[in-house]
């Protein structure tokens, strides 16, 4: 396997590597990354800190994280909300979470892993896709969460559902990639949960004041998502501070901020997403970690001094990806990275 075929990250090497080294810190001996030091870890946020870590040539880390999320599988295909070092912290399981190991195995794919090597971890990859699928409504839609017995959740969620959807595709291309599964099946799966999104067809939760709400749908790739218009803007996006959290609320995250510079980004916003990357240098720690937020007006950091792996991991990603040509969604845009 091998890194060398990336395009160039806008942080500087120095920059890169302290980061990459921050997030190899926390890495468990078992390949597992926790949200910060002695803290708990989601398979989603581990997924992503591990993509950070396969896009910054940290292979051997890289598939540490890879071999941890194949042994905590459950045998229905799922994974379970969150884990501590010594076992499960909450049982129940998040669609999302299920779906987006996808996008970590693909990337692996295409840094150049054998099929010997990463047979188990595409099928482990798209057993979580079945699940998922399993568990989809008639109306398209998916619940957010299912409980140990099986049943889902009442309400769904827009960015977590816009976040399916491209793993959902990325299958697509995986299946043919490897000659397994039933591309199709993936595809047809995230349409039907596209159109569930454009119509408002399902339970989806008022969560409008979160910014996620607002940018995920692009990031997801979703068909006819709205760019983000000056009201977005005006309501979460302050110039050198980057983007509330939650609308009405001085929290700064940087997780929010590098996310809405890539969904700027894929919405060919250029000027403005090179401005909303900018403001996190405000985050960034000496050790090449970055904080998890700030509160204006004053800075302080909340939660204190809080440097999460998800959040260096989206700033790494996001710095690959506002430096590469426009993609229709995160997946496609960190695959288009490889050719």
């Amino acid at each position: 396997m091998s890194s060398g075929n990336i395009r160039k990250s806008m942080l500087s090497n120095e920059q890169l590597e302290s980061s990459l080294d921050f997030l190899v810190s926390l890495q468990l001996s078992s390949g597992m990354i926790p949200w910060f030091k002695g803290g708990r870890a989601d398979p989603w946020n581990h997924s992503e800190a591990v993509i950070a870590l396969a896009l910054g040539g940290r292979l051997a880390n890289a598939l540490a994280g890879a071999r941890w999320l194949l042994r905590m599988q459950n045998r229905d295909g799922s994974w379970c909300h969150f884990y501590l070092s010594n076992g499960v912290a909450e049982p129940r399981r998040d669609s999302n979470t299920c779906s987006f190991p996808v996008l970590l195995i693909s990337i692996l794919d295409r840094l150049g892993g054998t099929r010997e090597l990463l047979g188990p971890y595409v099928e482990m990859a798209l057993r979580g896709l079945d699940y998922v699928i399993s568990h989809q409504r008639d109306d398209g839609s998916m619940p957010w969460a299912i409980d140990p017995k099986g049943e889902g959740y009442p309400t769904s969620l827009v960015a977590a559902s816009s976040s399916i959807c491209d793993s959902l595709t990325v299958a697509g291309d995986l299946c043919e990639r490897f000659g397994i599964g039933d591309p199709a099946r993936y595809r047809a799966a995230s349409q039907r949960l596209n159109e569930s999104l454009l119509q408002g067809a399902g339970p989806y939760s008022d969560t409008s004041r979160w910014a996620m709400d607002h940018y995920y749908p692009l990031l997801g790739g979703v068909d006819g998502a709205s760019s983000l218009t000056e009201g977005f803007l005006d309501r979460f996006y302050v110039p050198d501070w980057g983007i509330r959290c939650i609308s009405g609320n001085d929290w700064f995250t940087a997780a929010e901020t590098a996310e809405t510079a890539m969904a700027l980004h894929m919405s060919g916003e250029e000027a403005l997403a090179q401005d909303v990357y900018l403001a996190l240098h405000r985050f960034r720690r000496p050790g090449g970690g970055y904080l998890t937020g700030v509160v204006g007006p004053h800075g302080v950091t909340f939660p204190h001094n809080e440097q999460s792996s998800y959040s260096a991991a989206a700033v790494i990603i996001s710095s690959y990806l506002l430096s590469a040509k426009l993609g229709r969604s995160i997946g496609d845009s960190i695959l288009s990275l490889f050719s």
